[in-house]
Order: structure tokens, then C-alpha cells, then sequence
């Protein structure tokens, strides 16, 4: 196809990458999004193998990874600060904070010509390409990109979600600041992720600049003394007594207004597209963090949505072969992030050997890194550079890494 004009709706990583991918291919692109502001959600990413390559091909790697902390260790630690499995970080080492990596691709979607309008809320898309603004206003376009969030408007007026998988657990995600003593601890000890599990709840928390913290708490649904936002250090330090000082500074600096707690969901769609419009992100896929590939998804598929237009000879065709190549990769990653995440419901001494169990049955590694190494779609061999800086060798393994 040649180019033509689209509408994105949704400046998270997806829109954004579909914004670049789009207008580098001779698109014109306008991408509405809702809020006054461009936001990253006030929390961290891991940055894999596929994410980088992405980043690679689009320019910004360096410039990306240069925002965030490499992470030298990562230890699982039980109830009472136990290091249970300490694990150097090899591959997939870079935490970066979203709204880094958000800035950066907005201002290369602009480079490339995309349109950004913000307070732009987009309540429907019809398959005809047209979408209706909250204000009433209509706007037409040969496509629609929908990465309008896993409570898509669009989605739902298109009658296209085939189902809704509610988590037993969820959680939220907050930013603090750094101690002096732990920003100087760098020098000596390395930069370390910890991830803790006990009593159905879980703790992971990580650096991802020099002055900043990324803490993520997930409990199940059911356990609602944990769930409270502010948080209570003293029903988390009933579960973590050796991280009551981490649980004080989270209750007392976390910007509360702006974090949530959410219910992980997994979402399926019955197609991908209908007509003239094109769904992803969470608004399509979404999955719960344990594997940190729900940006990846969206990245990856946006730029797949990309490349499928410019090869295919129609529209129809396109997106017929776009969802028949991606689709199976990201249901794939939807599943898996759900096994993985079942360990959180285990008794504490099965917790432990599904630590470890990814060292004694590779094939089981082998289907949690299977996304976290793809090469995707719209990359070539080139864009393969490790998210260490180094190039990465053919076939290079990651361990899973949680989502930041």
C-alpha cells in the first residue's frame, strides 16, 4: 500500500511507535491523546532484547539507555530477607523510567511528521475509518490505530472483545527517591534488583536512574488490608519485616494521587481489526507484568502493523496478514506470563523451587525468554545490539525479567 492518513488513538508505547513506524513510511499521522500531557505512568521498564531492537532501528537506543541504570544482580529473597537465588544480570540489565522513553518517542514521531494533540479524547471509531470525538467532532482516515488502554472505548463500540481473564492478583507502582548511602552503595556493591515473595504478596524494587526507586507491591485481589492505597507498612512489614524502612518511605514519598491499584486482566479480542481499524496494546492484549513484555507487545505489533501496510496490496490484506504473524507470538507471551505468575499462589516451599526452576528445565526458560528475544518484525539483523551496548551474539538467551 501506499501512504495514506491514519489516526492513532493512544500515545502510550504503541500509538507512538505506530505514530514513527507510519510516518517513516510516507504516512500522514495524526495521534490524539487524552490526557493535557505526554505521561510514562510514574514507574520503570525493563528494557529486552526486542524492545532494544526496536529502539535500535528507530534510532534511540543510546539516547534511551543512557536515562536509566544498568543493573548489575538480581536476588529473590524469602520472608526474612533471605537471599534464596542471586543471579548476575548479563542480558536485559537496563531499567529506564517510561517517561524517558516516552519523551524520546514523541519526539521522534514528530521528526518523522506525526501530529501530537492532546485533551484530544476519542470516544468511538467506526469500520469505515471515521472516529467521533467527545466534542462531537468527526474525523475520517484510511486507518485507525486504537491504543486507547485495556478499557478501550473504541474496542467495546466495535463489539470486538472475545474475552476478559480477571487475575486473582494485582497491584500498584510507585517511584522514591533514593538514600545518599544507597546511590554510593553503586560503587561498591553494584546496582541490585530485589523481587520477594511471601504470604500471597510480593515485593520488587530496583533503581532506574541514580536518584530513583521503582517499587512494585502485588498482593491477591482477596487481601485487601494490602491493597490500600496509601499503603500500610505495617501490614506489609507483617509479610516483610526486614523491608519496614522500604514500606515507611514508600507510605511517606510516593506521589499517591497519581498510583493506583490495579487487577492484572488479560485481554483477547475476537479479531484484531474491523474494517479500517486496527487495535493494540493493552486495548488488545493486555497481560499481566510478570514477564515485562505488555510494552513490548505494543512495540512490536505497532511496528509490525507498519510494515504489513507497506507490503501488503490492500488494506484487507494487510491486516489479515499482520494479526496471523503477530498474534500467535503475543498469545503466546499471554500465557506464560500467567504460569509464571501462579507462583505467587503457591505454598512457600513450592515458591522456592519455582525460583529455581528455570535453571533445571531449560525448556521452561526457554518459553519465558522466547519474546524477550524475538527479532521483530521491521528490525534487521543490524538493530541487534544488546541492551548491555554490546552486540549481541546470534541466539543470545535472557532470563524473565518482571516489568517495570
Amino acid at each position: 500500500m501506499r501512504g495514506g492518513h491514519a489516526e492513532i488513538v493512544g500515545a502510550g508505547f504503541g500509538g507512538l511507535v505506530a505514530a514513527i513506524g507510519l510516518a517513516d513510511r510516507g504516512w500522514s499521522v495524526r495521534l490524539h491523546e487524552a490526557r493535557d500531557s505526554l505521561r510514562g505512568e510514574g514507574y520503570g521498564i525493563a528494557i529486552h532484547q526486542n524492545m532494544a531492537r526496536i529502539f535500535s532501528a528507530f534510532g534511540l537506543l543510546e539516547r534511551i539507555l543512557a536515562g536509566g541504570m544498568k543493573i548489575g544482580r538480581r536476588d529473590s529473597m524469602d520472608a526474612h530477607g533471605n537471599v534464596v537465588l542471586s543471579r548476575k544480570t548479563e542480558r536485559s540489565a537496563y531499567r529506564i523510567d517510561r517517561q524517558h522513553i516516552i519523551t524520546l518517542l514523541a519526539e521522534r514521531a514528530r521528526e518523522a511528521g506525526a501530529d501530537i494533540c492532546f485533551q484530544s479524547k476519542v470516544k468511538s471509531a467506526a469500520p469505515d475509518g471515521s472516529i467521533t470525538l467527545q466534542d462531537g467532532r468527526q474525523c475520517r482516515a484510511d486507518l485507525v490505530v486504537a491504543a486507547d488502554g485495556v478499557n478501550s472505548l473504541i474496542r467495546d463500540s466495535l463489539g470486538l472483545l472475545k474475552r476478559r481473564i480477571w487475575g486473582k492478583d494485582g497491584g500498584v507502582r510507585v517511584t522514591i527517591p533514593r538514600l545518599p548511602a544507597e546511590i554510593a552503595a553503586d560503587e561498591h556493591v553494584g546496582t541490585v534488583m530485589v523481587e520477594a515473595w511471601a504470604d500471597r504478596r510480593r515485593v520488587l524494587y530496583c533503581p532506574v536512574t541514580k536518584s530513583t526507586f521503582y517499587v512494585l507491591l502485588t498482593c491477591t485481589v482477596s487481601d485487601l488490608a494490602a491493597r490500600a492505597t496509601p499503603i500500610d507498612p505495617d501490614i506489609w512489614a507483617r509479610s516483610f519485616p526486614t523491608m519496614r524502612d522500604l514500606f515507611v518511605r514508600v507510605r511517606a514519598q510516593a506521589d499517591w494521587p497519581q498510583a493506583r491499584w490495579d487487577r492484572f486482566q488479560t485481554i483477547r479480542l475476537r479479531r484484531w481489526s474491523s474494517g479500517r481499524v486496527a487495535l493494540l496494546g493493552d486495548a488488545a492484549h493486555a497481560m499481566a507484568p510478570y514477564l515485562a513484555q505488555g510494552a513490548g507487545h505494543a512495540m512490536m505489533n505497532a511496528l509490525g502493523l507498519a510494515v504489513a501496510l507497506q507490503e501488503a496490496p490492500s488494506l484487507d490484506a494487510a491486516l489479515d496478514r499482520w494479526e496471523s504473524k503477530e498474534r500467535p507470538l503475543t498469545e503466546h507471551t499471554q500465557r506464560w506470563t500467567r504460569i509464571y505468575g501462579t507462583t505467587m499462589l503457591l505454598p512457600e516451599v513450592l515458591k522456592r523451587a519455582s525460583i529455581r526452576v528455570e535453571k533445571q528445565i531449560p525448556w521452561i526458560a526457554a518459553q519465558y525468554v522466547r519474546t524477550a528475544n524475538h527479532l521483530p518484525t521491521g528490525c534487521a539483523a543490524s538493530d541487534s545490539v544488546a541492551p548491555s551496548g554490546r552486540a549481541a551474539s546470534p541466539g543470545e538467551g535472557l532470563r524473565p525479567q518482571n516489568e517495570m
